[in-house]
């Protein structure tokens, strides 16, 4: 079987089984996120995130802050630990899924169940990156994950009435991106508020920013161009956050109604529409180089060009047998 440059695939689909949602691939292909369906026909997407990054002002407020933030942790730190740290703290988000998926099939948490599948999960993490499974930090990183998931129970108790879907596609054809919903369901805006559908963004980061209202905002909108049976009302972002182990789990919530998420993503739309159709700022024909054969002293090497979708049924060949 031929090698390909499409790596870390992963199906992303409704976690809990229910209803008739998109199902799409998520992969890394050549330092992109991109998610691809391939049924009916083969189609990709970039991811959202990663589409707002590249439609970001120069001189942004919140881009500068990140940028020297990523700076002084590489210096301090190196580009290898920087980058492991980020993928670490990524399986947070993954983690927090899964223990939505069991606040809603069970209606409970079981400490000690959980902290056995965050440390199983913590251990491979380490392994993937080919580093030595550190169970000081792991530990630590094990307590700090328990204490979001606990934030995450108390705003089920207080807010929730019905989850729908967990980690489930929306699309934007025009653009051509995609991007998983955390958490699509009914819940209320305010503790005596009325019970709406609404699209949920779940956030580990120590504050809410304009760039994530943005993402929020373009959510709900792609959920609404998908599923038009089953249109948000709300969309939000909920920041499950450190607590004080004496208090009751505390968390951080911001919402926005339709039309107030609807004016924001139409001023941002153009932005992204312009910058998605550069070239100097967008990636929107993928191809992979690469060099095949044999090359003797002299002779001219045979460097092949595939495109994402070549590259995607190399993925799909059976090896050949012995």
């Amino acid at each position: 079987m031929e090698t390909t440059a499409i790596t870390n695939q992963e199906v992303v689909s409704n976690m809990l089984k229910l209803g008739h949602y998109l199902t799409m691939t998520r992969v890394n292909f050549n330092g992109l996120r991109l998610y691809i369906e391939s049924e009916p026909e083969f189609r990709y997407y970039s991811g959202l995130t990663g589409a707002l990054d590249k439609s970001k002002f120069k001189g942004d407020p919140d881009e500068k802050r990140l940028k020297g933030w990523r700076e002084n942790f590489i210096d301090n730190f190196g580009q290898k630990n920087a980058n492991d740290y980020l993928d670490f703290t990524g399986e947070f988000g993954t983690l927090l899924h899964m223990a939505l998926v069991t606040i809603k099939n069970k209606g409970k948490i079981s400490w000690s169940e959980e902290a056995e599948l965050a440390t199983e999960y913590f251990v491979q993490a380490y392994r993937k990156k080919r580093l030595e499974p550190d169970l000081r930090i792991i530990n630590s990183m094990v307590y700090d994950y328990s204490k979001h998931v606990a934030s995450l129970m108390q705003f089920v108790y207080d807010m929730v009435q019905e989850i729908f879907a967990i980690e489930t596609p929306a699309k934007c054809e025009e653009l051509k991106i995609a991007t998983p919903i955390d958490m699509f369901c009914l819940c209320r805006q305010t503790p005596k508020g009325t019970f709406a559908k609404t699209t949920i963004n779940i956030k580990t980061s120590s504050q809410i920013s304009k760039h994530q209202l943005e993402q929020v905002a373009f959510e709900m909108a792609m959920w609404n161009m998908t599923y038009l049976d089953e249109p948000a009302k709300f969309t939000a972002i909920l920041r499950t956050k450190d607590w004080r182990e004496d208090k009751v789990p505390t968390y951080e919530y911001k919402y926005m109604s339709a039309d107030e998420a609807g004016q924001l993503f139409k001023s941002v739309y153009p932005r992204v529409l312009l910058c998605l159709n550069s070239d100097a700022t967008y990636y929107p024909n993928p191809t992979n180089k690469s060099f095949a054969g044999e090359t003797k002293p002299g002779e001219q090497p045979n460097i092949i060009t595939r495109t994402l979708q070549q590259e995607w049924e190399l993925t799909k060949q059976e090896p050949e047998e012995l």
